[in-house]
Protein backbone atom coordinates (compact mmCIF):
# COMPACT_ATOMS: atom_id res chain seq x y z
CA UNK A 1 0.00 0.00 0.00
CA UNK A 2 0.93 3.32 -0.65
CA UNK A 3 1.92 6.32 1.51
CA UNK A 4 -0.50 8.44 0.01
CA UNK A 5 -3.19 5.46 0.47
CA UNK A 6 -1.71 4.89 4.18
CA UNK A 7 -2.34 8.62 5.29
CA UNK A 8 -6.12 8.79 3.63
CA UNK A 9 -6.96 5.67 5.21
CA UNK A 10 -5.79 6.74 8.30
CA UNK A 11 -7.60 9.71 8.20
CA UNK A 12 -11.15 7.87 7.49
CA UNK A 13 -10.10 5.71 10.51
CA UNK A 14 -10.01 8.69 12.64
CA UNK A 15 -13.13 10.63 11.35
CA UNK A 16 -16.09 10.72 13.56
CA UNK A 17 -18.74 8.51 12.17
CA UNK A 18 -21.81 10.96 12.47
CA UNK A 19 -24.87 8.41 13.91
CA UNK A 20 -25.04 4.79 14.89
CA UNK A 21 -28.59 2.91 14.85
CA UNK A 22 -29.65 1.79 17.72
CA UNK A 23 -31.91 -0.87 17.10
CA UNK A 24 -36.09 -0.45 18.50
CA UNK A 25 -38.33 -2.74 19.74
CA UNK A 26 -41.27 -0.89 18.74
CA UNK A 27 -42.80 -1.32 15.26
CA UNK A 28 -41.27 2.76 14.61
CA UNK A 29 -37.97 3.08 12.65
CA UNK A 30 -34.75 3.09 14.46
CA UNK A 31 -33.67 5.52 16.41
CA UNK A 32 -30.07 7.29 15.34
CA UNK A 33 -27.84 7.93 18.46
CA UNK A 34 -24.93 10.28 18.11
CA UNK A 35 -22.25 8.09 18.46
CA UNK A 36 -20.18 11.17 20.67
CA UNK A 37 -22.33 12.87 23.02
CA UNK A 38 -23.09 16.29 22.23
CA UNK A 39 -24.95 17.01 25.64
CA UNK A 40 -23.39 19.15 28.23
CA UNK A 41 -23.93 16.82 31.61
CA UNK A 42 -22.81 19.37 33.73
CA UNK A 43 -24.53 20.09 36.94
CA UNK A 44 -25.43 23.68 36.27
CA UNK A 45 -26.01 23.05 32.71
CA UNK A 46 -29.57 23.58 30.52
CA UNK A 47 -28.80 19.92 29.21
CA UNK A 48 -29.08 18.65 32.77
CA UNK A 49 -31.86 20.75 33.73
CA UNK A 50 -33.79 19.67 30.86
CA UNK A 51 -32.85 16.07 31.48
CA UNK A 52 -34.19 15.91 35.11
CA UNK A 53 -37.20 17.88 34.15
CA UNK A 54 -38.49 15.42 31.53
CA UNK A 55 -37.23 12.54 33.44
CA UNK A 56 -40.01 14.15 36.67
CA UNK A 57 -42.09 15.55 34.34
CA UNK A 58 -45.13 14.15 35.76
CA UNK A 59 -44.65 15.77 39.46
CA UNK A 60 -43.48 18.99 37.61
CA UNK A 61 -46.54 19.23 35.76
CA UNK A 62 -49.11 18.46 38.12
CA UNK A 63 -47.28 20.21 40.89
CA UNK A 64 -48.74 23.75 40.01
CA UNK A 65 -51.37 22.73 38.02
CA UNK A 66 -52.59 21.38 41.49
CA UNK A 67 -51.58 24.15 43.28
CA UNK A 68 -53.56 26.77 41.24
CA UNK A 69 -56.52 24.26 40.94
CA UNK A 70 -57.07 24.43 45.08
CA UNK A 71 -56.65 28.20 45.31
CA UNK A 72 -59.16 28.82 42.73
CA UNK A 73 -61.80 26.27 44.32
CA UNK A 74 -61.21 26.61 47.76
CA UNK A 75 -64.21 29.39 48.72
CA UNK A 76 -66.77 26.57 47.21
CA UNK A 77 -64.64 24.37 49.40
CA UNK A 78 -65.34 26.15 52.60
CA UNK A 79 -68.82 26.67 51.52
CA UNK A 80 -69.66 22.76 50.99
CA UNK A 81 -67.71 22.07 54.33
CA UNK A 82 -69.89 24.53 56.36
CA UNK A 83 -72.89 23.31 54.91
CA UNK A 84 -72.07 19.30 55.69
CA UNK A 85 -71.11 20.71 59.05
CA UNK A 86 -74.30 22.57 60.37
CA UNK A 87 -77.57 23.08 58.69
CA UNK A 88 -78.45 26.00 56.61
CA UNK A 89 -81.23 26.60 53.80
CA UNK A 90 -79.20 26.85 50.70
CA UNK A 91 -75.57 27.60 49.43
CA UNK A 92 -76.50 31.22 49.48
CA UNK A 93 -77.07 31.33 53.03
CA UNK A 94 -73.82 29.59 53.91
CA UNK A 95 -71.66 32.07 51.95
CA UNK A 96 -73.44 35.19 53.23
CA UNK A 97 -72.69 33.59 56.53
CA UNK A 98 -69.27 32.82 56.21
CA UNK A 99 -68.45 36.45 54.99
CA UNK A 100 -70.55 37.98 57.82
CA UNK A 101 -68.76 35.83 60.74
CA UNK A 102 -65.27 35.70 58.98
CA UNK A 103 -65.11 37.97 56.35
CA UNK A 104 -63.08 37.11 53.29
CA UNK A 105 -60.48 35.49 54.78
CA UNK A 106 -62.91 32.23 55.23
CA UNK A 107 -63.38 31.74 52.17
CA UNK A 108 -60.06 30.22 51.99
CA UNK A 109 -59.47 29.14 55.74
CA UNK A 110 -57.58 26.26 56.25
CA UNK A 111 -56.26 26.27 52.84
CA UNK A 112 -53.17 28.14 52.62
CA UNK A 113 -51.00 26.01 55.16
CA UNK A 114 -51.91 22.86 54.11
CA UNK A 115 -51.91 24.20 50.24
CA UNK A 116 -47.83 22.14 50.29
CA UNK A 117 -49.40 18.97 51.62
CA UNK A 118 -52.37 19.04 49.37
CA UNK A 119 -50.48 19.67 45.70
CA UNK A 120 -47.64 17.35 47.19
CA UNK A 121 -50.59 14.56 47.83
CA UNK A 122 -51.82 15.07 44.35
CA UNK A 123 -48.92 15.14 42.35
CA UNK A 124 -48.29 11.96 44.32
CA UNK A 125 -51.61 10.74 42.91
CA UNK A 126 -51.00 11.37 39.40
CA UNK A 127 -47.68 9.64 39.39
CA UNK A 128 -48.88 6.76 41.02
CA UNK A 129 -51.34 6.79 38.47
CA UNK A 130 -48.98 6.91 35.37
CA UNK A 131 -47.31 3.73 36.75
CA UNK A 132 -50.52 1.99 37.77
CA UNK A 133 -51.79 2.78 34.07
CA UNK A 134 -48.72 1.31 32.59
CA UNK A 135 -48.60 -1.98 34.51
CA UNK A 136 -52.54 -2.41 33.59
CA UNK A 137 -51.87 -2.17 30.14
CA UNK A 138 -48.74 -4.55 30.50
CA UNK A 139 -51.60 -6.94 32.02
CA UNK A 140 -54.25 -6.33 29.41
CA UNK A 141 -51.33 -6.66 26.58
CA UNK A 142 -49.85 -10.01 27.77
CA UNK A 143 -53.99 -11.34 28.15
CA UNK A 144 -55.44 -9.94 25.24
CA UNK A 145 -52.67 -9.06 22.93
CA UNK A 146 -54.05 -5.48 22.64
CA UNK A 147 -51.99 -2.46 24.50
CA UNK A 148 -54.60 0.21 25.66
CA UNK A 149 -52.33 3.06 25.91
CA UNK A 150 -51.46 2.13 22.08
CA UNK A 151 -55.09 2.02 21.36
CA UNK A 152 -55.68 5.07 22.66
CA UNK A 153 -53.19 7.20 21.16
CA UNK A 154 -53.80 6.33 17.79
CA UNK A 155 -55.89 9.01 16.20
CA UNK A 156 -59.45 7.71 15.19
CA UNK A 157 -59.88 5.46 17.79
CA UNK A 158 -62.78 5.10 20.23
CA UNK A 159 -63.02 3.78 23.77
CA UNK A 160 -62.84 -0.13 24.59
CA UNK A 161 -63.84 -2.21 27.67
CA UNK A 162 -60.00 -2.70 27.78
CA UNK A 163 -58.87 0.89 28.00
CA UNK A 164 -61.91 1.83 30.41
CA UNK A 165 -60.87 -0.96 32.81
CA UNK A 166 -56.93 0.16 32.21
CA UNK A 167 -57.55 3.96 33.17
CA UNK A 168 -60.51 2.78 36.13
CA UNK A 169 -57.82 0.41 37.61
CA UNK A 170 -55.43 2.50 37.20
CA UNK A 171 -57.55 5.15 38.93
CA UNK A 172 -58.23 3.15 41.59
CA UNK A 173 -55.04 2.48 43.00
CA UNK A 174 -53.94 6.02 42.90
CA UNK A 175 -56.91 6.87 44.63
CA UNK A 176 -56.02 4.43 47.43
CA UNK A 177 -53.09 5.18 48.28
CA UNK A 178 -52.78 9.01 48.31
CA UNK A 179 -56.10 8.25 50.54
CA UNK A 180 -53.33 7.75 53.00
CA UNK A 181 -51.33 10.56 52.53
CA UNK A 182 -54.48 12.98 51.92
CA UNK A 183 -56.91 12.15 55.67
CA UNK A 184 -54.72 13.90 58.06
CA UNK A 185 -54.54 16.88 55.57
CA UNK A 186 -58.52 17.05 54.75
CA UNK A 187 -58.66 16.30 58.58
CA UNK A 188 -57.29 19.51 60.07
CA UNK A 189 -58.54 21.77 57.16
CA UNK A 190 -61.56 20.60 57.79
CA UNK A 191 -61.15 21.68 61.26
CA UNK A 192 -60.08 25.08 60.41
CA UNK A 193 -62.51 25.73 57.92
CA UNK A 194 -65.20 24.77 60.41
CA UNK A 195 -63.57 26.22 63.94
CA UNK A 196 -65.49 29.90 63.45
CA UNK A 197 -68.59 27.85 62.46
CA UNK A 198 -68.85 25.64 65.82
CA UNK A 199 -67.63 28.30 67.84
CA UNK A 200 -70.61 30.41 67.30
CA UNK A 201 -72.90 28.29 68.54
CA UNK A 202 -71.01 28.26 71.65
CA UNK A 203 -71.83 30.35 75.33
CA UNK A 204 -69.16 32.94 74.86
CA UNK A 205 -70.05 36.10 75.18
CA UNK A 206 -67.25 37.92 72.23
CA UNK A 207 -69.71 35.45 69.74
CA UNK A 208 -72.54 37.65 70.09
CA UNK A 209 -70.53 40.65 69.66
CA UNK A 210 -72.04 42.53 66.65
CA UNK A 211 -69.46 42.96 63.77
CA UNK A 212 -66.72 40.57 65.50
CA UNK A 213 -65.39 38.32 62.95
CA UNK A 214 -63.32 35.14 63.18
CA UNK A 215 -64.03 34.47 67.05
CA UNK A 216 -63.04 30.95 67.63
CA UNK A 217 -60.56 30.88 64.51
CA UNK A 218 -57.99 27.96 64.93
CA UNK A 219 -54.89 27.79 62.69
CA UNK A 220 -54.10 24.09 61.36
CA UNK A 221 -51.22 23.94 63.71
CA UNK A 222 -53.53 24.10 66.70
CA UNK A 223 -56.31 22.18 64.77
CA UNK A 224 -53.77 19.23 64.71
CA UNK A 225 -51.85 19.46 67.65
CA UNK A 226 -55.71 19.41 69.70
CA UNK A 227 -56.24 16.08 67.43
CA UNK A 228 -53.53 14.97 69.04
CA UNK A 229 -53.49 15.81 72.61
CA UNK A 230 -57.10 13.52 72.53
CA UNK A 231 -56.73 10.82 70.11
CA UNK A 232 -52.74 10.51 69.64
CA UNK A 233 -51.10 10.47 66.29
CA UNK A 234 -53.66 7.62 65.00
CA UNK A 235 -56.59 10.48 65.71
CA UNK A 236 -55.49 12.40 62.40
CA UNK A 237 -56.27 9.55 60.19
CA UNK A 238 -60.09 9.48 62.16
CA UNK A 239 -62.80 8.67 58.68
CA UNK A 240 -60.25 7.02 57.05
CA UNK A 241 -61.97 4.31 56.12
CA UNK A 242 -64.54 6.71 54.61
CA UNK A 243 -61.99 8.68 52.75
CA UNK A 244 -60.56 5.66 51.50
CA UNK A 245 -63.58 4.20 49.94
CA UNK A 246 -64.36 7.73 48.72
CA UNK A 247 -61.18 7.84 46.96
CA UNK A 248 -60.75 4.08 45.70
CA UNK A 249 -64.20 5.05 44.01
CA UNK A 250 -64.12 8.53 43.47
CA UNK A 251 -61.04 8.19 41.61
CA UNK A 252 -60.97 5.26 39.44
CA UNK A 253 -64.37 7.15 37.62
CA UNK A 254 -62.46 10.29 37.76
CA UNK A 255 -59.36 8.94 35.07
CA UNK A 256 -62.16 6.45 33.23
CA UNK A 257 -64.50 9.36 32.49
CA UNK A 258 -61.50 11.75 31.78
CA UNK A 259 -59.17 9.56 29.31
CA UNK A 260 -62.83 8.06 27.97
CA UNK A 261 -64.27 11.34 27.22
CA UNK A 262 -61.23 12.96 26.05
CA UNK A 263 -60.24 9.81 23.76
CA UNK A 264 -63.95 10.39 22.09
CA UNK A 265 -64.10 13.59 21.48
CA UNK A 266 -60.56 14.15 19.75
CA UNK A 267 -61.84 10.92 17.41
CA UNK A 268 -65.37 12.70 16.82
CA UNK A 269 -63.46 15.81 15.65
CA UNK A 270 -60.67 14.49 13.76
CA UNK A 271 -57.92 15.81 16.17
CA UNK A 272 -54.46 14.47 15.57
CA UNK A 273 -53.65 15.23 19.11
CA UNK A 274 -54.16 13.08 21.98
CA UNK A 275 -54.90 16.30 24.28
CA UNK A 276 -56.22 18.70 22.00
CA UNK A 277 -57.60 21.89 24.84
CA UNK A 278 -61.02 21.43 24.21
CA UNK A 279 -61.38 17.97 24.72
CA UNK A 280 -58.79 17.96 27.79
CA UNK A 281 -61.47 20.98 29.51
CA UNK A 282 -64.95 19.15 28.57
CA UNK A 283 -62.90 15.89 30.00
CA UNK A 284 -61.95 17.66 32.94
CA UNK A 285 -65.36 19.33 33.75
CA UNK A 286 -67.43 15.91 33.59
CA UNK A 287 -64.94 14.08 35.57
CA UNK A 288 -64.67 15.79 38.33
CA UNK A 289 -68.86 15.77 38.34
CA UNK A 290 -68.91 12.15 37.94
CA UNK A 291 -66.92 11.34 40.34
CA UNK A 292 -68.41 13.26 43.34
CA UNK A 293 -72.22 12.36 42.26
CA UNK A 294 -71.41 8.88 43.16
CA UNK A 295 -69.86 9.25 46.31
CA UNK A 296 -71.00 12.59 47.90
CA UNK A 297 -72.61 10.91 50.73
CA UNK A 298 -69.34 8.56 51.66
CA UNK A 299 -67.59 12.59 51.36
CA UNK A 300 -70.51 14.13 53.92
CA UNK A 301 -70.11 11.34 56.14
CA UNK A 302 -66.68 11.19 56.51
CA UNK A 303 -66.24 15.04 56.95
CA UNK A 304 -68.95 15.00 60.03
CA UNK A 305 -67.08 12.22 61.95
CA UNK A 306 -64.25 14.39 61.80
CA UNK A 307 -65.89 17.28 63.34
CA UNK A 308 -67.00 14.98 65.33
CA UNK A 309 -63.80 14.07 66.51
CA UNK A 310 -62.24 17.21 66.79
CA UNK A 311 -65.61 18.46 69.01
CA UNK A 312 -65.44 14.90 71.28
CA UNK A 313 -64.17 13.75 74.30
CA UNK A 314 -63.12 16.01 77.51
CA UNK A 315 -61.72 18.81 77.37
CA UNK A 316 -57.74 18.89 79.26
CA UNK A 317 -57.96 20.36 82.82
CA UNK A 318 -55.38 22.88 81.15
CA UNK A 319 -57.68 24.17 78.47
CA UNK A 320 -58.99 27.82 78.64
CA UNK A 321 -63.00 28.12 79.02
CA UNK A 322 -62.89 29.23 75.37
CA UNK A 323 -61.50 25.90 74.06
CA UNK A 324 -64.65 24.01 76.58
CA UNK A 325 -67.00 25.93 74.85
CA UNK A 326 -65.76 25.22 71.37
CA UNK A 327 -65.84 21.95 72.48
CA UNK A 328 -68.87 21.74 73.59
CA UNK A 329 -70.03 23.70 70.10
CA UNK A 330 -68.74 21.29 68.16
CA UNK A 331 -70.44 18.40 69.75
CA UNK A 332 -73.48 19.88 69.55
CA UNK A 333 -73.46 21.43 65.87
CA UNK A 334 -71.50 17.75 64.93
CA UNK A 335 -75.29 15.54 66.31
CA UNK A 336 -77.10 18.22 64.81
CA UNK A 337 -75.78 17.86 61.19
CA UNK A 338 -75.85 14.15 61.43
CA UNK A 339 -79.74 14.48 61.44
CA UNK A 340 -79.67 16.66 58.29
CA UNK A 341 -79.37 15.05 54.50
CA UNK A 342 -76.17 13.15 53.22
CA UNK A 343 -76.14 15.75 49.95
CA UNK A 344 -76.05 19.01 51.60
CA UNK A 345 -73.69 21.13 49.64
CA UNK A 346 -73.46 18.92 46.25
CA UNK A 347 -74.13 21.90 44.32
CA UNK A 348 -71.10 23.53 45.36
CA UNK A 349 -69.01 20.42 44.91
CA UNK A 350 -69.84 20.29 41.52
CA UNK A 351 -69.76 23.77 40.59
CA UNK A 352 -66.30 23.52 42.39
CA UNK A 353 -65.41 20.36 40.53
CA UNK A 354 -65.88 21.59 37.28
CA UNK A 355 -63.88 24.76 37.46
CA UNK A 356 -61.34 23.20 39.09
CA UNK A 357 -60.77 20.33 37.37
CA UNK A 358 -60.71 22.50 34.11
CA UNK A 359 -57.84 24.38 35.60
CA UNK A 360 -55.87 21.66 36.90
CA UNK A 361 -56.41 19.13 33.41
CA UNK A 362 -55.92 22.00 31.37
CA UNK A 363 -52.94 23.38 33.31
CA UNK A 364 -51.44 19.76 33.49
CA UNK A 365 -51.55 18.49 29.76
CA UNK A 366 -49.90 21.92 28.76
CA UNK A 367 -47.03 21.38 31.10
CA UNK A 368 -46.37 18.22 29.57
CA UNK A 369 -46.16 18.97 26.17
CA UNK A 370 -44.23 22.60 26.87
CA UNK A 371 -41.85 19.87 28.98
CA UNK A 372 -42.06 17.64 26.28
CA UNK A 373 -40.89 20.47 23.58
CA UNK A 374 -37.92 21.40 25.62
CA UNK A 375 -35.05 20.11 23.12
CA UNK A 376 -31.03 19.28 24.02
CA UNK A 377 -28.30 20.91 22.79
CA UNK A 378 -27.31 17.95 20.39
CA UNK A 379 -31.52 18.19 18.68
CA UNK A 380 -32.95 15.37 20.54
CA UNK A 381 -36.28 15.46 22.65
CA UNK A 382 -36.33 12.19 24.43
CA UNK A 383 -34.27 10.97 27.09
CA UNK A 384 -31.76 8.57 25.95
CA UNK A 385 -32.72 5.75 27.99
CA UNK A 386 -36.62 6.00 27.17
CA UNK A 387 -38.02 5.51 23.97
CA UNK A 388 -41.66 6.88 23.58
CA UNK A 389 -44.17 5.87 20.78
CA UNK A 390 -47.79 5.92 21.22
CA UNK A 391 -47.86 7.35 24.74
CA UNK A 392 -46.32 4.56 26.41
CA UNK A 393 -42.64 5.05 27.49
CA UNK A 394 -39.94 1.36 27.24
CA UNK A 395 -37.04 1.60 29.32
CA UNK A 396 -33.79 0.52 26.40
CA UNK A 397 -31.91 -1.74 28.09
CA UNK A 398 -28.39 -1.96 28.10
CA UNK A 399 -28.51 -5.64 25.58
CA UNK A 400 -30.92 -3.42 23.07
CA UNK A 401 -27.45 -1.32 22.22
CA UNK A 402 -25.42 -4.13 21.23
Amino acid sequence: MSAKQTTKQSSLDHEPTSTSILPSKSSQPPIAMSSKPKVDTGWASKDTQIYYAKKYRQILASGPACALAVMAGAPLENVKVRMQSRHFENALAATKYTYRTEGLRGFWAGTLSPLFSITFSRALGFSVYRKAKYTFDGWIEATTGTSPLQHVNKPGTYPTIYTIACFSGAGMVSGGVTAVALTPVELVKNATQTSVLMASQGNSPTVKAPGVKNVGRVSSWTSMKRIVERRGVLGLWTGFRLHFARDVIGTGIYFGIYETTKQTLNSYYGSEKANSPGAVAVAGLLCGIGSWVVTYPLDTMKTRAQNNLVGAGSVPSTASKASASLSSALDTAAKAAARSSKWKGVEMIILRSSIQNMIQMSIFEQAKVVIDDLTFSDGSRTLPEVERHFGRDSRVHKNDKL
